[in-house]
């Protein structure tokens, strides 16, 4: 690109890139302006050149890299939103993706724009926690929130602290240290967010119910880019759009999936997530996996109400959300393999678009 057009986007205020559509088929970026860099953390050596599969690890590349490919395949403009570790923390993006086409009428580049949905997000989240009328709870729950707090939180902030020091200054030998350094600083940041997740629960449960459209399958990536970064386990969802409450399927999802995987007992545990219309405004959702499963699963959910200290959350906490929101939730033992499925209704439908 010309010096007067890369003046021209750093002169934006809003991050935009642009993408080049190589010969190989490959997309790089070519531009990415001032707003990006501070936005981001990245500089553009860093950014120039590369695809978004080499820039985000993991599942967090794959999914910016396909929304890119799937524009550049169709010719047309499209939108999608995405959690990406941006200047260290978990950002909602919203991206906007426009084709470019050359002479010939076929698309050569991409010029994007994002715009940062997170405090969006969390001012949805405040409002549905400042609904919540918080009713009695046990003195387990409260030793449970004490104990989270105190053990859990602040050894996590230490982490990330580590982190930061182990970066500031460090000389990259190429031998793949400073990208652990970088994982071990996005990990603990998105175990705090988990951790803060948990002891927003006492107000989560009596929140007041939302209603809104997603991408079901985008929700679930979210989740388990955050649960399994370098994605040793095999985790997979249901395709769909949903008219639900996503921040309380997020909270309840996200901890049935890190139960599974933390106490499978095997070191790579297969993860599937399935949701299907249980009625007219209605859904229910199965998590099954293959991990060693419980002794008698009805005590998971009917025992005397204590919470399962060794696995975070608690599954008395998620059958206490579902059932806050009218729903059911059930526990069993597949008979033909080892493993748990848990299956739970929830309030919601399945978009017609």
């Amino acid at each position: 690109m010309e010096q007067s057009e890369l003046d021209l986007l750093d002169s934006i205020g809003n991050p935009v890139f642009v993408l080049d559509l190589q010969p190989s088929r490959w997309l790089t970026y070519i531009a990415w302006n001032q707003a990006a860099v501070e936005r981001s953390g990245f500089s553009k050596e860093q950014v120039i050149g590369k695809t978004a599969r080499e820039i985000y690890p993991g599942r967090l590349g794959r999914a910016a890299y396909d929304r890119h490919a799937a524009v550049a395949e169709s010719g047309m403009p499209a939108s999608y939103e995405i959690v990406l570790p941006l200047s260290f923390d978990d950002r909602v993006v919203k991206t906007t993706l426009m084709p470019l086409r050359n002479a010939e009428g076929k698309v050569h580049r991409l010029i994007g724009s994002s715009i940062d949905l997170s405090s969006e997000r969390q001012q949805q989240t405040a409002r549905i926690l400042a609904a919540a009328e918080v009713k009695a709870l046990t003195s387990e729950m409260e030793q449970f929130v004490a104990m989270a707090a105190h053990d859990l939180r602040t050894p996590m902030l230490n982490v990330q602290e580590i982190a930061y020091m182990l970066r500031d200054g460090f000389e990259d030998h190429g031998d793949g240290k400073l990208e652990l350094i970088e994982l071990l600083e996005t990990v603990s940041i998105k175990a705090t967010t988990l951790i803060s997740e948990v002891l927003s629960y006492a107000r989560a449960v009596n929140a007041e119910i939302r209603q809104v459209e997603f991408d079901f399958g985008e929700l679930c990536a979210n989740i388990f880019t955050v649960l399994d970064p370098q994605e040793e386990h095999r985790l997979v969802s249901s395709a769909a759009r949903l008219i639900s409450d996503d921040v309380a399927l997020q909270i309840i999802l996200r901890n049935l999936i890190d139960n599974a995987v933390k106490h499978s007992g095997r070191g790579c545990v297969d993860v599937r997530i399935c949701v299907a219309a249980a009625g007219d405004d209605c859904l229910e959702f199965t998590v099954r996996d293959n991990g060693r499963g419980f002794d008698d699963p009805s005590l998971a959910f009917l025992s005397s109400g204590t919470f399962r200290t060794e696995s975070g959350f608690g599954l008395l906490g998620i059958k206490r959300l579902v059932n806050a929101r009218g729903g059911k939730i059930h526990a069993e033992v597949p008979k033909d393999q080892a493993g748990t499925i848990i299956s739970f209704t929830f309030p919601g439908k399945i978009s017609d678009q």
